[in-house]
This record gives C-alpha cells, structure tokens and sequence, in this order.
C-alpha cells in the first residue's frame, strides 16, 4: 500500500523542522571557537552555495536582477537576525533560544497591526498578551541561567531581539512571496548575507581549526536541506496541519541541547514554549493570510 500524500508531507516537514534544528547545534558549537560574524557568513555563504546546486540540478529559475533592493533589505534582516540568533544560543541553553524564537509570528502579528494597520481584532490580540507572556516566564519564570562565556544582559537581549528582527524577515517576505520562486528568493538573500557579513567576520578572523572544516561544510548543507524538506512538506500539508510540525523544533531543540551539551531545561522553558505556541496557533487562524514558508 502506498503512503498518502498527508503522510509523506509530514515526515518530510519533521525532517526539515530536525535538519534545521540540527544546523543550531552546528552553529552553537561553532560559536565555542569561532566569532559569531565568521559563523553567520560560513552559514550563509555555504546555503548560498548548496541552493545554487540545487538549482542547477532541478534546472529551477534563478534570482532575478529586477527583485535586486527587495532580496538585499531581507538578506541584509537575516545576516542580523542570524549574528543575533547565533549568539544566543552560543550562551544560553539550546531550547531556550529555540523556544524564544518560536514568539516571531507573535511579532508579525503586531507589526501587522501597527506598520501595514491590519485589523486587531480581539483575538489577534490575546495571541500577542499570549505569546508576550510566555517570553516573560522564560526570561524570568525561574532560577538565573547560567550563560557562556557571556554577560547575562547580552545573552538575553540577543535571544530576544532575533525573532524580532525575524519577524520583520517575514512581513517583507509575505508582500515579496509573488516575485519568483521560494529557492531563488532564499538562494539570492543568501548570498547577500553572505556578502553584508563578510567585511565584520573579516574583521574579526579566527582561521578555524582542523577539526570544525567538516562543521563548516555541514552547516550550510543543513540549512539547504531543511529548507527543501519543510517546501517540499508544506506543499502537501494543510497550513494548520504544517505549523504543529514546525512546534516540534523546541522538542529538537531540547533532545539536541542535552545529547551534544548536557543541557538540561525547567518548567519554566515547557510552560512558556507551551503559551508561544498556543499563541502562534490562535495568531495564524486569526490572520486573514497565512504566514510564508519558513526561510533556510
């Protein structure tokens, strides 16, 4: 008997939402010896490269100079939200960048109300109080976490400030998604956050040991692939049905966090990621367009 096409788009989301939650684990112990800027650039400059094969192999259009200011304003949003994403969850425990993350559609959701003055309504509302809540408990719901090789203020804002920027990604996105294709408009931000990294991680250039080479490679891979897998997913999933894939990510996080660092979370990570989710979920049947595919 063959599988359904329900079946087949799940596992293909599960494994992109693992192939990318697996890429963090790459880049967070990257951070551990190399410059945060060195590692945002490797992993865009490597995606950039991966998804450019793959456009060659699948023979799929390719970025088009006419879209060139809208893919260097979202390439440029993404190098920053990468240095602050990476940085993160280089200090802090894997889950708890991972489930601060989760709040961006929170924050789409109000800058739609704000900047593109789409409606509030009642509902739409109580998924931000919710989602706001739920990064409250995390930040402060427990015990101080310990950070790495950080301040405690650093860490924290840049967690926090990552879905943000993220969340500002994903309204250009939804206004640019008709343009052209989901791999060329990935495969040219890209490499614009490759090349808008480039001068900083220069800057600050660590040659990088012998043994992280084969990380270095594998990161932007991850990237690629996860980025197909959770495509190729979305296109057979409902959205509703998509989105409790992607929640999965803080499960990823959690099981990637104590496997390769000995990471261990509290209540407070659960309890929280659990009312972002809840949000997320209420945000996305209260908005009158679904959110874009998730970007590599």
């Amino acid at each position: 008997m063959s599988q359904s096409p329900s079946l087949i788009g799940f596992l293909l989301g599960a494994g992109g939402v693992a192939a990318l939650c697996a890429m963090d684990v790459v880049a967070k112990s990257l951070g551990a010896s190399l410059p945060i800027l060195q590692v945002v650039f490797v992993r865009y400059a490597g995606a950039a490269l991966w998804l450019a094969l793959y456009l060659l192999i699948t023979r799929r259009a390719w970025p088009k100079k006419t879209y060139l200011k809208r893919h260097a304003l979202r390439g440029s949003l993404m190098a920053v939200t990468a240095f602050f994403f990476f940085y993160g969850i280089t200090h802090l425990p894997l889950a708890i960048a991972a489930a601060l993350a989760m709040s961006a559609p929170i924050y789409v959701s109000f800058l739609g109300i704000v900047i593109l003055k789409e409606p509030a309504s009642p509902v739409l509302l109580l998924a931000i109080l919710l989602g706001l809540a739920g990064s409250l408990i995390i930040i402060f719901g427990g015990a101080p976490v310990v950070t790495t090789g950080s301040s405690t203020l650093m860490a924290w804002a840049a967690a926090i400030l990552a879905p943000v920027c993220y969340a500002c990604v994903l309204v250009l996105l939804k206004h640019h998604s008709s343009d052209e294709g989901a791999a060329a408009m990935i495969l040219a931000q890209s490499a614009i956050a490759a090349l808008v990294s480039l001068p900083f991680a220069a800057s600050t250039l660590i040659v990088p040991p012998a043994d992280t080479l084969w990380q270095i490679a594998l990161i932007g891979f991850l990237g690629t692939i996860g980025f197909i897998l959770l495509i190729a997913g979305l296109r057979r999933l409902p959205a509703s049905i998509f989105a409790s894939i992607d929640y999965t990510g803080l499960l990823w996080a959690a099981f990637f966090g104590y496997i390769f660092f000995g990471e261990t979370v509290g209540l407070r990570v659960w309890l929280g990621g659990g009312l972002i989710i809840a949000a997320c979920a209420i945000s996305m049947r209260a908005r009158p367009k679904p959110l874009p595919a998730p970007l590599a």
